[in-house]
């Protein structure tokens, strides 16, 4: 892929369409991939490049990607190309439902086991007490410790890990409807 004018700020990205620039409609998808052109893999820098771009542009209005070719040779494979595109977004969009789905059982899961060791530190904490033993109150405030840090992974993806899954999801849904056009260049 041959990139050189990107967005410079978030107006001149929100601007227009995301444009991708390629010496031949070839480059566009992997060329290791022997499946018809509507079917094959993107080629992971143009994927990567777009897929960004549709994540900074946010919002839900609709997309376009701009193609930009530049030996010219777009007749006949436009609409195998853009179906291969969308084919491509919809089955990234489906991957990141299933992976967000996975974090959120992982969270479940976590949650469980946290709330479970926290009730078992706390209670052995409340058991020992507060003593004036050394000793045994460096073990009252551990075990206190012990009890909160296992709620660290639960709290972690439920605040935090879900929002860039999400947000690709998202963005990889509205790309696998996009408007795909086609511009020569000389």
């Amino acid at each position: 892929m041959e990139q050189r004018e990107w967005p410079r700020s978030q107006k001149e990205l929100n601007a227009g369409a995301i444009k991708v620039r390629v010496a031949g409609l070839d480059q566009i998808f992997n060329a290791m991939d022997p499946t018809p052109l509507e079917e094959r893999s993107l080629n992971p820098e143009v994927a990567d490049w777009i897929e960004e771009w549709a994540e900074d542009l946010g919002g839900d209005k609709p997309i376009t990607i701009e193609i930009h070719v530049i030996d010219g040779n777009v007749d006949g494979r436009r609409d195998a190309v853009a179906r291969g595109l969308h084919n491509h977004f919809e089955y990234r969009a489906w991957q990141e439902g299933r992976e967000l789905q996975k974090l959120w059982r992982e969270g479940r899961i976590s949650m469980v086991i946290g709330l479970c060791a926290l009730t078992v530190f706390i209670s052995l904490s409340h058991l020992i007490g507060t003593s004036p033993n050394p000793v045994l109150d460096v073990v009252h405030e551990g075990l206190t410790v012990l009890g909160w840090v296992s709620m660290w992974k639960p709290l972690q993806i439920f605040l935090y890990e879900w929002w860039p899954v999400r947000r690709e999801r998202e963005a990889c849904r509205r790309l696998s409807e996009a408007e795909v056009i086609f511009r020569s260049v000389s």
